[in-house]
């Protein structure tokens, strides 16, 4: 892809076209790997207006993080998170709602849903609701999804587009290979022949541009010390990801053993985990973006570890009115997080976080 060391160029960047790139018939590992490198990278390099769509989305963000999936799901995340300061639009694209990780299906500020027959995925599109403290006839909506016909949905978008309206989508006009179109005289439409091979070729080539050249540089061959950081950086954030899933897994049978013989210390928690805090709330930071109001509450709570402020005294401190509509919402989200707890009428962050 061209797009495996840093500010390498992409093509699509490059010649600023629209293009569909298919992993039909790629290996999981090699999905997932592709997928990650041309995320971070577009990331880095977009310069113009852009929208990405991912279907399949549950592959590299799923609900479970495992292992080696810690890359892809770090890189998608971040081009969720993050892509809007690089002028980044992301639709993630899946069947089912609950098989999508929840912290990336909450940063998601518009829904598109059709029918939905399973309990599961209807209530991860209650949380999505709850969590945008979003305002519309509820019942309506979940009631409606087991039998919407086909080809209308709802589209609910109360920060964005301040919309919330039952839908009813077109039939397409462009060819597709599916059931409605294949029969008896199928016959596969002639399609326009474009000289794409030099376009083709941009996509063999990793080369690396120099920040300070990029419209002059010359490709210039990639050092394998550089490629080494590169891969052990790598291996550190899927490290650090899995380990957050694992401290999370293990604070919940804390949780469970507090409430059966009232209390355990949380100096009791091995070293190893609370020498990861720092790193664990960097890497939050990081997903929540620098400029975003939840963002800077999460700061502040953070350089303020054990101590309890109310949501008064947050928004004074953070330079946010705390009783707007969007102050709810970024308190709302660190809390569906665990970044964040309630203590009586106050709030500080999360010490086992």
């Amino acid at each position: 892809m061209g797009c495996k060391y840093p500010y390498a160029r992409i093509p699509t960047v490059d010649r600023n076209v629209s293009c569909v790139i298919s992993t039909f018939g790629m290996p999981k590992a090699a999905q997932r790997h592709l997928i990650a490198e041309f995320a971070e990278e577009i990331l880095n390099i977009n310069n113009t207006p852009r929208h990405v769509f991912i279907e399949e989305a549950h592959e590299f963000v799923p609900q479970r993080v495992f292992g080696a999936m810690g890359k892809t799901f770090n890189a998608v995340s971040n081009l969720v998170v993050m892509g809007r300061n690089r002028g980044l639009g992301v639709t993630l694209i899946n069947q089912r709602a609950a098989t999508i990780n929840k912290d990336v299906l909450t940063q998601l500020d518009t829904l598109l849903a059709f029918q939905n027959v399973s309990p599961q995925d209807r209530k991860a599109l209650k949380d999505w609701v709850e969590y945008h403290a979003a305002e519309g006839d509820f019942e309506k909506f979940m009631k409606s999804l087991p039998s919407l016909p086909k080809g209308e949905g709802w589209i609910w978008s109360p920060e964005f587009l301040g919309i919330f309206e039952r839908i009813k989508i077109r039939p397409r006009n462009t060819f597709h290979p599916d059931r409605e179109k294949l029969g008896s005289k199928f016959q596969m439409p002639e399609l326009d022949i474009v000289d794409v091979e030099a376009f083709i070729a941009e996509f063999g080539k990793e080369v690396v541009i120099s920040k300070s050249s990029k419209e002059t540089a010359k490709p210039v061959p990639v050092k394998k010390d550089d490629a080494e950081i590169i891969v052990l950086r790598n291996e550190y954030e899927s490290r650090l990801l899995a380990k957050d899933v694992e401290n999370r897994n293990l604070q919940a049978v804390i949780d469970n053993v507090q409430r059966a013989v009232g209390g355990v210390s949380v100096s009791a928690l091995p070293a190893g985990i609370k020498s990861l805090k720092s790193d664990i709330i960097s890497l939050w930071q990081g997903k929540l973006g620098d400029k975003s109001g939840a963002a800077r509450i999460f700061k502040f709570l953070s350089e303020n570890p054990g101590r309890k402020f109310s949501k008064t005294q947050i928004g004074l401190a953070v330079g946010l009115k705390s009783t707007t509509g969007s102050f709810n919402t970024y308190m709302s989200k660190l809390k569906s997080n665990k970044l964040i707890v309630k203590d009586g009428t106050d709030y500080k962050l999360n010490p086992d976080l």
